[in-house]
C-alpha cells in the first residue's frame, strides 16, 4: 500500500537513489516476500534475495517506462541523477536524450547488482520452482538489455520480448540450469550494503 501511494500522485518525483531503492522494494520488493511464502521458503536469508529480485525487476520496469511514466506526469529516475521534468522526456532535445540515455544505463547498471544477486538464492527454492524463476529473471532481464541493443528504444516506446527471443532466453536457461553449478549451491551470505536504504522498513 505504501508503494502504491507513490503512484497516486499527481506528480511523482523521486530524489535519490535512496528513494528510488525504497520505492523498488515498496513496490516490488514487497512481491518478492509474497512469492517467497507461495513457494514455500523455510531459510530466512533466502526472503532477502527474494526482495533483491523484486527490486531488479521494478528497476527494469523504471528503464522500459520512462516516456510511458512520464505521459503520466511521473519521472522515477532520480533528480540527484538527472534533472528533468516530464515535459523534458515527451518533448525530447538532443541536450536531454544524453542526459536519459547516461541515467538509462545507472538504472540498468543498477538492477543488474540486484539480478546477479538474486541468482544465489535460487538454491533455496526446489528444482521445479528454481528453473521456473530462472527464467522469469532472464526474461525480464532481458527487456533492459534490449533497450540498450536498440540504441535506448525506452525513449520513444515501451520495450517488450518477442515470442522468438522468450524461446531463446528458454534455450539460454536450459544450458545455464544445467552448467552453472553456483545456482544449485546456497548461499547464506547475502550482501547487507543491497538494503542499506531499506534494513529500517524491510519485513524479514
Amino acid at each position: 500500500m505504501e508503494g502504491m501511494k507513490y503512484d497516486l500522485k499527481k506528480k511523482v518525483v523521486i530524489k535519490s537513489q535512496r528513494e528510488l531503492i525504497i520505492y523498488a522494494y515498496l513496490a516490488a520488493g514487497t512481491v518478492g516476500l509474497m512469492m517467497a511464502d507461495i513457494l514455500g521458503i523455510t531459510e530466512k536469508v533466502a526472503y532477502k534475495y527474494a526482495v533483491d529480485l523484486g527490486i531488479a525487476f521494478q528497476l527494469t520496469n523504471i528503464a522500459r517506462d520512462i516516456l510511458e511514466d512520464a505521459e503520466m506526469n511521473r519521472v522515477y529516475l532520480p533528480s540527484s541523477w538527472i534533472e528533468v521534468t516530464s515535459n523534458d522526456i515527451k518533448f525530447l532535445n538532443n541536450k536531454n536524450k544524453k542526459k536519459l540515455i547516461k541515467n538509462t544505463l545507472q538504472i540498468i547498471d543498477l538492477s543488474e547488482v540486484y539480478y546477479q544477486s538474486a541468482l544465489k538464492g535460487l538454491a533455496f527454492l526446489n528444482l521445479r520452482n528454481r528453473f521456473a524463476i530462472l527464467t522469469a529473471l532472464v526474461i525480464y532481464r532481458q527487456i533492459g538489455l534490449k533497450v540498450v541493443r536498440k540504441s535506448f528504444s525506452n525513449l520513444y516506446k515501451r520495450e517488450t520480448i518477442s515470442f522468438l527471443e522468450k524461446l531463446l532466453c528458454l534455450f539460454k536457461c536450459f544450458t545455464f540450469f544445467i552448467i552453472y553449478k553456483k545456482i544449485h549451491k546456497k548461499d547464506y551470505n547475502h550482501n547487507k550494503n543491497l538494503h542499506k536504504y531499506i534494513q529500517d522498513i524491510i519485513t524479514i
